[in-house]
């Protein structure tokens, strides 16, 4: 997803495949259910950095993005919070000196 994209989410009234959270400086908790959810489903892009008031998106930035970034994926490939291995896409976007980061959750592939 391209930064035109992005905002086009952000635009739109409902989604079934893109979420957003807070995550100033850390990840949060409530995270894995959504990375549960798309995993188990057909995927979708979990997006920090960005807070919903009401019907309203406002960008905040991560303030730690390395960290955060590092801090969930290492969760997402070690296996101490889910059975196999989440497949996870990450992008970085930059609006006008805050962080978003973008995280494509891939569904899972039983074998």
């Amino acid at each position: 997803m391209n930064k035109n994209e992005l905002i086009q989410k952000l635009e739109d009234i409902e989604w079934e495949d893109f979420e957003v959270k807070e995550a100033k400086s850390e990840v949060p908790k409530n995270s894995w259910e959504s990375v549960s959810a798309f995993s188990n489903t057909n995927g979708g892009w979990l997006i920090f950095g960005v807070k919903k008031e009401g019907k309203k998106y406002f960008i905040q930035g991560v303030k730690t993005p390395d960290k955060v970034e590092q801090d969930f994926t290492t969760v997402l490939r070690n296996k101490s919070k889910f059975n196999k291995v989440i497949d996870v896409k990450c992008k970085k976007y930059n609006f006008e000196e805050k962080i978003v980061l973008g995280f494509y959750i891939q569904k899972k592939h039983f074998c």
